[in-house]
């Protein structure tokens, strides 16, 4: 009777492996040769009636070799991070570690490679300071997006440096990437004098009838530099962490893309791809289709890139599946066969990093098609 117990003990802890106490590894010491990843968004992250068995059962069942978890905001965040207690999602629950101990081993016993998504968003930062968010070229402060001069010098910068380097210490995930970081809204009182001192220039450039242009060269190359300056630090703290370590985290970074001009990027957003590069060790680069783009367009975006002379490997295709738009009510998917024929056009010319999102519009359809891309199943 009592082996019997045992062994009844024993494969509960086997199928419930995110109710103990130990972090998982979630970097394996070999990256995998093909890096197939869903992201799992924070809504389904943090929600207590999240079946993570099933979770697990979708990843497997379409042979994923990765995933991304979000992490949240400095603002929000989905654990207890000690430096601010205060903006637990849940005091108490470490939300990331249940997650990552449920996928970190895929079926066959394979080490499953785990990543971090960390929102740059301050919704709620700047309702309690507005003065801290960015101001657009018509004078209206930005809902979401910090100024040029608060990513740089200010507190909001800061933050966002401690709270990469507070996930890379505390769970040495294999990635973590920035999304949400862009620099449309770049035009206070403040910016203007960071403008003035990035770049030498006198004032913000006009057009010909005397406005103000947000779309000048030497503005967007700014912002550019801006979101780099940013990435760079966050690149140095994890260099830091875990006694040297922490330099094995890759960098990553969420982009815009420029369809007409791939390899450009989209400056205006802060978005130069050769300017991220120098700084993060990865972009990943948005290839929604929502309802009126064709899936060959993903393709085609990636021959862009490497035509411009930029390096694939250094690049992830994320297909969204968003239908409308990512913050539409009610959210729709695309069909699965659009999916379906976008990831499978997004892990051509060489891409070997392809990535779905997000976790929470896919549907039993949606997990079949994808099962047909990756598994031929």
């Amino acid at each position: 009777m009592i082996p019997l117990v045992a062994a009844v003990i024993g494969a509960a802890l086997i199928v419930r492996p995110w109710e103990d106490e130990v972090l998982p590894t979630m970097r394996p010491s070999q990256r995998p040769e093909l890096v197939r990843s869903l992201s799992v968004d924070f809504a389904t992250i943090t929600d207590p009636d999240t079946d993570w068995g099933e979770v697990d059962d979708r990843f497997d069942s379409v042979g994923a070799t990765a995933a991304e978890l979000s992490a949240g905001r400095v603002e929000f965040t989905a654990f207890d991070w000690a430096e601010h207690p205060e903006d637990a999602a849940e005091p108490g629950t470490d939300h990331l570690a249940k997650a990552a101990r449920a996928l970190v081993q895929t079926a066959d016993g394979e080490p499953r490679q785990l990543g971090l998504i960390v929102d740059a968003y301050v919704p709620e930062w700047i309702k309690e300071d507005p003065s801290i968010a960015g101001v657009s070229a018509d004078g209206r402060r930005s809902a979401y997006q910090a100024s040029a001069t608060q990513l740089t010098t200010g507190a909001v910068g800061r933050r966002l440096v401690d709270y990469v380097a507070a996930l890379g210490e505390r769970y040495d995930p294999a990635s973590i990437s920035i999304t949400e970081l862009f620099l449309s809204s770049s035009f206070g009182d403040d910016d203007l004098e960071l403008f003035e001192e990035m770049t030498g220039q006198t004032g913000w450039p006009r057009t010909a009838t005397g406005e103000l242009d947000p779309d000048a060269p030497s503005v967007t190359a700014w912002r550019s530099a801006v979101v780099s300056g940013v990435l760079q630090r966050m690149r140095a703290a994890l260099d830091r962490v875990r006694d040297g370590d922490g330099a094995a985290i890759e960098l990553a970074m969420d982009v815009r893309v420029n369809w007409g001009d791939p390899a450009a990027g989209v400056p205006a957003s802060g978005h130069g791809y050769r300017s991220l590069l120098r700084a993060a060790d990865l972009l990943v680069v948005w290839a929604y289709l929502y309802q009126d783009r064709p899936p060959s367009a993903v393709r085609r975006l990636t021959s862009g890139l490497i035509a411009g002379g930029l390096d694939i490997s250094r690049f992830a295709v994320s297909v969204g599946l968003w239908a409308d738009g990512p913050n539409d009510d009610p959210r729709e998917a695309i069909t699965p066969a659009r999916m379906a024929a976008a990831v499978r056009a997004a892990g051509a010319n060489g891409v070997t990093n392809v990535n779905v999102t997000p976790y929470s519009l896919m549907t039993a359809e949606h997990w079949k098609a994808l099962a047909w891309v990756w598994q031929g199943s």
